[in-house]
């Protein structure tokens, strides 16, 4: 093995047509095109195509596309397998599988002429490999836009074998070659990587802790629906079956918990569906009349609007729903469907008034379930709803993530879930293995009725989205959580030293962590603009990058601003005489009033604001617009119907929040903390009046608590942990500033 790996061997024909001739009088895929089959007839001899495709373990794509008819654009429906004989296999799908009750995608298969097969073969090619090989292909296709049916029934991801080590750059050649015969179904990698659906996709390897987290909520899914398809043998019986189960997988920001939630949520849907398959029809039948309406083997909430989009575009395409919203939704709309309706409210339902229940639920993200009422939900806590209407409840949570007053959780409630010398002795828990379970009583202290329920807690650790050392992510750690700024450690890296070995280049497997801090906003949002032009391509690469923002400048949903030319609210600094920077507008700048208009022309709106954005920015005066307030001007590459804030091309002109960046990765974050973020006597400070949070501010008095410190830590943490790279920091507060820089120095 070496950091050069051959070439792989890709052929392309009909997919009915499967005999050897067939394959030997098929196209022949290479990096500068495709080879007809006269020209290459003696380049397939030479380089294997019997041994390396016929007779090798190999991959295949079997695809067919339509246009569409909005869009003008071909949309794909593709199968990916592996085998060690893909004659045999081929013959097997269309004259089998295609027979089979419960194998629809292949009955659709033999009944077309329209599907089209690639076979992939490569001389380091083994089972383990190929099975990786499959794994990756599931992992790119289901983020692609233009494949909208993906059909493989298992994830895949293998550990360590002979070969592994090659398996990226194989990938990455294949990948390759088939961007060049067709880019609309394999789009360049560096759309793929950078897109929110390949983030949150279930073909991920998982890490030894998620691995076991897995298996151990898996066992325990299993032991309770057993039970649960029981008849109860006595009073006690009864009474736990009617408790609900929660489990809770806890861990920091970048540990992969939402990662491991989608592959359990993918492995739950399926293996749940293969145990339907088998049941005797008249049993399936039954199932098939009570869960008509609204039950699904599985549900996952999420609590972003964004994420929301994505889980729904992944479960659509993988053929977990027919349609988004059926198993895939907000914790809001899950609980108005399992409930009875609400008087004089249409689509409401009524959170006192269970109707219906699941068996699986699971929630990304629940430290951001309501504790309180708001516009669209009037019950008193959504984990409570939650419970009553589900079996088994399992709940990604981080404490230092609740951003907002009302996601605050009763301080008793809290002690009960999470008891404080359990917290305390985290670090002596094992990662990954479930703890025993205690029976915890829930309700009278949010003035609803007392409810039992069995808790358990997993808990992962290990960092996944920060590619940093362990010193560094602790510095990363100290600053945002406690409060403290040490001295920055020298991240080292990681060498590649079989590769240095033999060029003597530099060849890294991971390049240290980038930290920098900026006297300027200006030049840390234009070194973000050049992060953001990089390469993405392969597996090595680094595009993807933002500026954000902690919520110290206004911001007002669906409303104007009246002192802006295009009424947009805008994250604004300057530079004074003495060269210190100053939260604001410029002083003496000319102030902007909108005129109201008779009509719209090509410079104004109707309202009398500037149609077109031009940005301000310059040296000495910094002015760039909140999230979700400029458009896209040109067509840009898309993965996603709806992409998320920072995979759209035009938001490098603006500034991103908590709102846009929770639960997402960026590859290099330059985040502005502004004044309500200060420094003294040797500790992060926090003014909640310098800070523009209206949703952090609220006092609680229900639970009695009068402080938003700890929310506005948590603001400032989850800014400081979305690069994967690499972090960049410009503060407005002249100490805080000053002590970061001397640090840096040293």
């Amino acid at each position: 093995m070496g950091n050069d790996v051959q070439e792989p061997i890709i052929v392309k024909l009909p997919y009915k047509q499967y005999s050897r001739e067939a394959f030997m009088d098929s196209e022949l895929i290479h990096k500068n095109g495709t080879i007809s089959p006269v020209e290459d007839w003696m380049l397939k001899s030479f380089r294997g195509l019997n041994k390396f495709v016929l007779e090798y373990p190999t991959v295949y794509v079997v695809y067919a596309d339509k246009k569409n008819r909005h869009k003008h654009k071909p949309e794909y429906t593709v199968y990916i397998g592996e085998t060690n004989d893909i004659i045999h296999r081929t013959a097997q799908h269309l004259n089998n599988d295609s027979k089979l009750d419960n194998r629809g995608d292949w009955k659709a298969v033999a009944g077309s002429d329209a599907y089209k097969q690639y076979v992939i073969g490569h001389p380091e090619f083994n089972k383990s490999l190929t099975l990786d090989v499959e794994n990756r292909f599931m992992h790119y296709m289901s983020s692609t836009d233009s494949v909208k049916h993906l059909n493989n029934r298992r994830t895949n991801a293998q550990g360590h074998y002979y070969t592994d080590q090659d398996f990226e750059k194989i990938f990455s050649k294949i990948w390759l070659e088939l961007h060049n015969d067709d880019p609309e179904l394999f789009p360049a990698e560096q759309i793929i990587r950078d897109s929110a659906l390949f983030k949150a996709s279930p073909f991920h390897k998982l890490g030894d802790e998620q691995v076991e987290a897995e298996e151990s909520i898996l066992t325990q899914l299993s032991a309770i629906l057993a039970d649960e398809s029981k008849d109860a043998q006595n009073e006690n019986a009864q009474s736990k079956q009617q408790r609900p189960k929660l489990i809770f997988v806890e861990g920091a920001a970048g540990t992969g918990k939402t990662v491991l939630l989608s592959h359990l949520f993918y492995r739950i849907y399926k293996e749940i569906e293969e145990v339907r398959e088998r049941q005797p029809e008249e049993e399936k039948q039954e199932d098939d009349v009570q869960s008509a309406d609204k039950q699904y083997p599985a549900y996952i909430l999420v609590n972003q609007k964004e994420q929301v989009t994505v889980y729904n575009q992944i479960a659509t395409k993988l053929g977990l729903q027919k349609e988004a919203g059926k198993v895939v939704m907000k914790p809001t709309q899950f609980i108005n469907r399992f409930s009875k309706p609400m008087h004089g409210i249409k689509g409401r339902g009524d959170p006192t008034k269970p109707d219906g229940k699941a068996d699986i639920v699971l929630v990304d993200e629940a430290h951001l379930l309501l504790t309180q009422g708001d516009q669209g939900y009037s019950g008193k806590n959504q984990l409570y709803d939650l419970l009553r209407r589900a079996r088994v409840v399992i709940a990604v949570f981080d404490p230092k993530q609740i951003l907002q007053s009302k996601q605050k959780m009763n301080a008793v409630t809290y002690q009960r879930l999470f008891p404080k010398e359990e917290l305390e002795n985290q670090s002596q828990v094992h990662a990954g293995k479930i703890e025993a379970d205690r029976v915890v009583k829930l309700g009278p202290e949010d003035h609803l009725p007392e409810m039992e329920t069995e808790v358990a807690h997993i808990r992962v650790r290990h960092q996944f989205r920060m590619a940093a050392s362990d010193e560094m992510i602790q510095w990363i750690d100290d600053f945002a959580d406690n409060g403290h700024i040490g001295k920055l450690p020298v991240d080292p890296g990681v060498h590649d030293e079989d590769a240095e070995a033999k060029d003597g280049e530099i060849h890294w497997k991971r390049e240290p962590y980038e930290v920098k801090v900026f006297d300027s906003p200006v030049e840390l949002f234009r070194a973000i603009r050049k992060k953001a032009e990089l390469k993405s391509d392969g597996w090595d690469g680094k595009g993807l990058s933002r500026v954000l923002a902690t919520y110290d400048w206004k911001y007002v949903d669906k409303k104007k601003n009246s002192k802006d030319p295009n009424g947009f609210w805008n994250v604004e600094m300057y530079r004074d005489a003495d060269g210190l920077w100053k939260y604001g507008p410029k002083p003496g700048m000319a102030k902007f009033s909108p005129v109201e208009r008779e009509e719209a022309d090509d410079t104004f709106t109707k309202n009398g604001y500037y149609k077109r954005w031009e940005s301000r920015t310059t040296d000495d005066y910094f002015c760039q617009p909140w999230n979700y307030q400029l458009t896209d001007q040109a067509e840009s590459k898309r993965v996603g119907d709806e992409q998320a804030w920072a995979e759209q091309s035009h938001t490098i002109n603006e500034v991103g929040s908590t709102f846009t960046i929770q639960g997402f990765d960026l590859n290099y974050a330059g985040v502005i903390i502004g004044p309500s973020v200060g420094y003294k006597d040797g500790h992060i400070t926090f003014d909640p009046a310098k800070s523009a949070n209206r949703l952090a501010k609220p006092e609680r008095k229900d639970l009695g608590d009068t402080s938003a410190e700890n929310l506005f830590r948590n603001e400032l943490s989850v800014l400081l942990k979305r690069g994967v790279h690499g972090l960049y920091l410009f503060a407005v507060d002249e100490e805080l500033e000053c002590k970061l820089t001397n640090h840096l120095k040293q």
